[in-house]
């Protein structure tokens, strides 16, 4: 996907994802000018460090305090999808499809159309102001307005009012054919009646204050980490110094930390306390609303804790880009470990947050309160070195633990069989570029693997981790599957959109980037995927596929502009077989997949799919 400019999220192009340089993902923003020639080596001023090893650096204090600033960017990106169900019909009685179907294909009227590809286009206006009281204390704020509106998707015809789909006023909720004929335009954006997000989301919200000793942020804040392989962010990149535009996720924790440099040494650790969740709280249930005038945790024992600890040598983007092209050794480092607990846990089945039977105080509502006893450890190691011509960089993350799960209890019982599982998880990526032609031309290799269960999807076909079976499949007890972070993309189909994550797969990219000007740039990449677990994938096969994107764009100033082309050629791993044996209508074989006699048939090879993207935007 694109974009151009600096690399994104770890030098990616976005859509087409990855491996190094300018991209969908763009530049990163626009800071105070360098001068030409290579940085003669600065002393290493504490306060000129990042503040954390997780999270450099709010932002390089400049020549002129001032007490807002604001940043962000407005995107309008389209896209369209051809074949992404890769030929098979979307429909879960016959084993499911990739991707979604146009809803014409699900039509019983005769003549109805099927159209084999998907279009749309949306938008977003992201604002990210930051407070300033001091040269030491500020406020940070990320808000989306009109995050991913999908053009069109908000139509109101004037001369019917409540117009919306969903409306529960008198008149239709739909009018379609008047619409056309009455001058009809855009409603605002209400949730629950025609979007499933509002106008306006504050995302995050944090503190930051420089002690003495170091730096305590507080707050709703972004996580990023490494190369972004389990822990990023979903826009900056703080050790690339980049800016990925086109993200839709990005983790963010309610944390405080501290950070600090260790005296006499190069390393900065950092010490955090998150409160990764506390299930319910007052305001979300009916029979606490209004007992207190702010809300509160209602259960100290549900709640998941977690404790962060990481060291690091880290610089900032332009000291490491200004050490290799003084003819040094670069080189940064890290471990970031994190550690949660949670003792039990209770089943919301049934429950509706506000609705009638919200009431949490009563047994049926509950259905039972179960011990959950989770241990988790999760070391992430990441490492970056630059020299000469070459830049390698690698992450590995390991998680292990255990946690309890009760199965076969009735509502409000405690009775049941309670199972431990064991947490197993391994991933891990790496990457290496050569620069040429006085930095222009990029040749690159990256590579990295994910560790899968062995349980398929439900329903086999539809394989995007939505569908995966947390706690696999019968009578296995240790947890292994590993997901990649959703905003690390790799390519523009398979682990995009098709199945949403790297996960229970191997994969080798190659690519190449070339700046013909300083505003214009193509990249080409190549991924090609495999699975570490056959067993759980639709065809009980190695290969998933191979995938060529391609990628042109063009960056002035605050103006960022690309286009993208992807093609996937799936492979043993996506189909879905025949198991010698002919099944009755709708009947699934052993692969769990079935045929229909008024002609559907899941049961085939997967077809090639191509996307087309576009992105513009305006960063400020």
């Amino acid at each position: 996907m694109l974009v151009i400019g600096t690399p994104a999220a770890y030098a990616q192009i976005s859509p087409g994802g990855g491996g190094m340089g300018p991209g969908m993902g763009g530049p990163s923003q626009p800071g105070e000018d360098k001068k030409e020639g290579v940085a003669e080596a600065a002393p290493k001023a504490p306060g000129l460090l990042p503040t954390t090893p997780a999270l450099p650096a709010p932002k390089g204090r400049r020549k002129r305090w001032k007490l807002l600033e604001l940043d962000g960017y407005y995107r309008v990106r389209t896209d369209w999808f051809k074949n992404f169900n890769l030929g098979f019909p979307d429909r879960p009685d016959l084993g499911g499809s990739p991707f979604p179907t146009a809803l014409g294909c699900k039509s019983t009227v005769t003549g109805h159309p099927c159209d084999s590809s998907l279009s749309s286009a949306n938008m977003r206006l992201r604002l990210e102001p930051t407070i300033n009281l001091d040269e030491g204390t500020s406020v940070h704020v990320q808000a989306d307005l009109l995050d991913n509106l999908v053009l069109g998707s908000t139509p109101i015809d004037p001369t019917f009012a409540g117009n919306y789909p969903g409306a529960t006023t008198t008149t239709p909720a739909v009018t379609p054919p008047l619409g056309a004929f009455n001058n009809s335009t855009q409603g605002p954006v209400s949730q629950g009646v025609n979007s499933d997000r509002s106008a306006v989301q504050i995302k995050r919200a944090w503190g930051e204050v420089a002690l003495p000793l170091g730096m305590l942020k507080v707050g709703r804040m972004p996580n990023s980490w490494g190369m972004g392989i389990l822990h990023n962010s979903g826009g900056a990149d703080p050790i690339n110094g980049t800016y990925d535009y086109d993200a839709d996720y990005g983790d963010t924790v309610d944390r405080a930390s501290f950070s600090l440099l260790i005296p006499g040494t190069n390393l900065r650790a950092m010490v955090a306390s998150d409160w990764s969740l506390t299930r319910l709280v007052s305001n979300q249930t009916s029979a606490n609303k209004g007992h207190e005038g702010h809300p509160f945790d209602l259960d100290d024992s549900d709640d998941m804790n977690g404790w962060v600890g990481a060291i690091s040598r880290m610089d900032s983007p332009q000291e490491f880009k200004d050490t290799v092209e003084r003819g040094e050794l670069a080189l940064n480092y890290g471990i970031y470990f994190e550690y949660k607990t949670q003792s039990w846990d209770y089943d919301l089945t049934g429950f509706t947050l506000g609705g009638a039977t919200d009431d949490i105080n009563t047994p049926a509502a509950m259905q039972h309160y179960v011990p959950r006893s989770l241990k988790a450890y999760s070391p992430d190691l990441w490492g970056k070195l630059g020299i000469g011509r070459f830049t390698v960089e690698g992450e590995f993350v390991a998680q292990f633990g255990s946690l309890d799960v009760l199965t076969g209890a009735s509502a409000g019982s405690t009775t049941g069989v309670l199972t431990t599982y064991d947490i197993r998880k391994f991933g891990g990526a790496g990457r290496v570029t050569w620069k040429g032609l006085e930095g222009k031309l990029r040749l690159g290799l990256e590579t990295g693997f994910a560790s899968g269960d062995q349980s398929d999807n439900t329903p086999a076909g539809a394989t995007n981790i939505a569908f995966s079976n947390p706690l696999g499949s019968a009578g296995d007890t240790t947890l292994s599957q590993f997901m990649f972070n959703r905003d690390y993309k790799i390519d523009m189909i398979l682990w995009r959109h098709l199945i949403g994550a790297v996960t229970n797969a191997g994969y080798v990219k190659p690519f190449i980037q070339y700046d013909v000007t300083k505003s214009i740039m193509f990249k080409v990449s190549n991924i090609s995927s495999f699975a570490l677990r056959p067993v759980a994938t639709p065809g009980n096969s190695t290969m998933y596929g191979t995938e060529f994107n391609g990628d042109v764009g063009y960056s002035s100033g605050g103006l960022f502009a690309g286009l993208s082309y992807g093609v996937l050629f799936p492979l043993g791993a996506m189909n879905h077989p025949a198991d010698g044996t002919t099944p009755a209508d709708k009947t699934l074989n052993a692969y769990g997949f079935g045929n229909d006699t008024n002609g559907d048939t899941n049961i085939k090879d997967a077809e090639t799919a191509h996307t087309i993207q576009a992105r513009v935007v305006l960063s400020f």
